[in-house]
């Protein structure tokens, strides 16, 4: 699910920009980490870190909630726009926006392989464009 692709996705933004690291120090990742009694995991490696899969796979739900909310804009750019605007609290730039696309990019081509022609790449990337254009207003604001 979103878990694995959120995996996925963290490690293909962090071999583009291996700086974007230092965004997600361990006391980020802690309001991530999903909590349970059979839990060892250790926030320390980032490569291995379950909150950051949990964290990025709320940006591929995102993305997909953007797909899905295509219908309602008057719901969809607001909810966007506010995404953007908490997002200048975490040192987050424009140029994030443009690392996350590619990895995003990369993550897709990874899991669906062949059935990642060219004009599904053109679809997302257009979803992905939109959206990010929407929370980067919301950076600015």
């Amino acid at each position: 699910g979103a878990y694995a692709v959120g995996e996925l996705l963290y490690r293909h933004t962090f071999h583009l920009a291996p700086e974007a690291m230092a965004l997600f120090p361990p006391e980020v990742r802690m309001k991530y980490k999903e909590w349970s009694a059979d839990d060892v995991s250790d926030e320390e490696d980032v490569w291995e870190s379950a909150a950051l899969r949990n964290l990025f796979g709320k940006v591929v739900n995102a993305v997909g909630c953007t797909v899905a909310g295509l219908h309602d804009m008057g719901k969809l750019v607001p909810m966007l726009t506010k995404v953007g605007m908490r997002h200048i609290n975490y040192g987050v730039s424009e140029a994030h926006w443009q690392v996350l696309a590619q990895a995003l990019d990369l993550t897709l081509r990874d899991l669906l392989g062949e059935a990642f022609t060219y004009e599904v790449q053109q679809a997302w990337t257009m979803v992905y464009q939109f959206m990010s254009s929407i929370m980067i207003e919301g950076l600015r604001l």
